[in-house]
């Protein structure tokens, strides 16, 4: 496997994704130099500017943005300051100073309504606020940045750094017998340390355009539910529901299942299934496995 170029900069690293990243480059001594708001404001041309100016990275890892899927709906400006207008000046300055920029954006581009697996050439529709502000994002590292960037989707991301949906039902089975989830929004689990370890992988190879990237199989949010309660050994009864009984902000893709044979046939190997991975991160969560 090719050499990392150095040094990387890791833009969002107290983020869920950006905490595995940043421990995944310090484990293979790559030289990195991690920042967050406080550091750089991604939403600043200035500031974006003056960072590369000091750090002079060959690699950019965009783990940032702005995630709150409802949120996005009542601060529209903010999603796409962050979701769009960010990248967009990350993308320009890669392309200023030759740095190869990858990027990580979301399933939430596609409005499922497909019954297949999306691959990365499908035609984005994406519903919701996070959605626009993200497919945005992608639309313009392309145009900016179109030979020297990597795109990576993803979805479903669940970790040790930050709220998922994991811990929510772990909580959640732990004050209520019933949990009621929904089952026709189907997708693929992503564990974040497992998400990251692609992210430096396809840095190494240095893969250009746009990859998916998820733990392999597929499930709907109740059948994960279902999986978490099990293997943490709780008594709580998961029950299914509509998408369409639940009242939220912002409009979810039902079928948004990501098609990983790019990723697979550049790097040679598939993220486990999203079990093992759960598996993993209830064993690192100290819950254990009954």
């Amino acid at each position: 496997m090719e050499k990392l170029r150095e040094p990387v900069l890791l833009v969002g690293y107290r983020g869920m994704l950006g905490t595995e990243l940043l421990k995944i480059l310090q484990e293979q001594s790559i030289q990195t130099v991690a920042v967050d708001l406080k550091e750089m404001d991604i939403t600043s041309r200035d500031s974006v500017n003056c960072a590369f100016e000091e750090f002079h990275p060959a690699v950019v890892l965009n783990a940032s943005g702005f995630t709150d899927v409802d949120g996005c709906e009542s601060q529209v400006e903010t999603a796409f300051a962050v979701n769009a207008e960010g990248p967009a000046n990350l993308a320009a300055a890669s392309a200023k100073t030759g740095a190869f920029l990858i990027h990580v954006s979301t399933d939430y581009v596609f409005d499922g309504t497909r019954r297949e697996p999306y691959r990365e050439d499908d035609p984005l529709n994406p519903l919701g606020v996070y959605g626009k502000s993200k497919a945005a994002g992608e639309i313009r590292v392309r145009e900016i940045i179109p030979e020297n960037h990597c795109i990576v989707r993803t979805q479903w991301l669940f970790g040790l750094h930050g709220k998922n949906f994991v811990d929510t039902i772990i909580r959640l089975s732990g004050e209520r017998d019933v949990l009621t989830i929904v089952d026709d929004q189907i997708g693929s689990p992503t564990y974040a340390p497992d998400l990251a370890e692609a992210l430096v992988t396809l840095a190494r190879m240095r893969g250009r355009g746009t990859f998916h990237v998820t733990n392999s199989g597929i499930t709907s949010w109740y059948g994960f539910a279902a999986k978490i309660v099990e293997m943490a050994g709780r008594s709580t009864v998961i029950e299914p529901m509509k998408s369409s009984e639940l009242q939220r902000p912002a409009p979810r893709p039902l079928y948004s299942v990501l098609d990983n044979t790019r990723f697979l046939s550049l790097c040679g190997y598939a993220p486990r299934e999203w079990t093992a991975a759960l598996q993993a991160y209830l064993k690192e969560r100290k819950d254990g496995i009954q």
